[in-house]
């Protein structure tokens, strides 16, 4: 069986690090691939090409896109993604999850109301509530492809 694929897209250096040091200590490594970029134009790509097409991506909604020729960070380049992945008949099935810093609650409704899986702030999840969802996200992927 293949492992589930997840995609962090997160311009937060030190946040990647710990996300992937999370699935290395924790052995969830084990079971997802998983990808990480800090721009929405590779997130973009991996997602267009069914290759490396994720199952499942956390994201911020604050990062950097490209807008009039200059590189902006803004909340539009998360919803944005959100919207493509959303929209598009073959990438609407994909989990999105919001793993971000503002705990704004339009934001929040927004998110939800545009089709994010679930909202999550970064301040109030610890490193064992994204072992738990990651736990139970896999056995959906895993009970969901049998």
């Amino acid at each position: 069986m293949q492992k589930p694929k997840i995609l962090l897209v997160d311009d937060n250096e030190v946040f990647q690090i710990l996300f992937r040091d999370i699935f290395w200590l924790h052995g969830i490594d084990q079971k997802f691939d998983l990808q990480v970029t800090d721009r929405i134009e590779k997130a973009e790509l991996i997602i267009r090409d069914q290759a490396t097409r994720p199952d499942i991506i956390f994201m911020g909604l604050v990062l950097p896109m490209e807008k009039d020729g200059k590189i902006i960070i803004t909340p539009e380049a998360g919803f944005k993604l959100l919207d493509e992945i959303k929209g598009n008949s073959e990438w609407e099935k994909i989990k999105v999850i919001i793993f971000s810093s503002y705990n704004d609650k339009n934001y929040i409704k927004k998110a939800k109301d545009m089709g994010a899986y679930m909202y999550l702030v970064k301040e109030k999840n610890l490193p064992q509530d994204l072992v738990q969802l990651l736990d139970s996200l896999y056995a959906e992927q895993t009970t969901s492809v049998a």
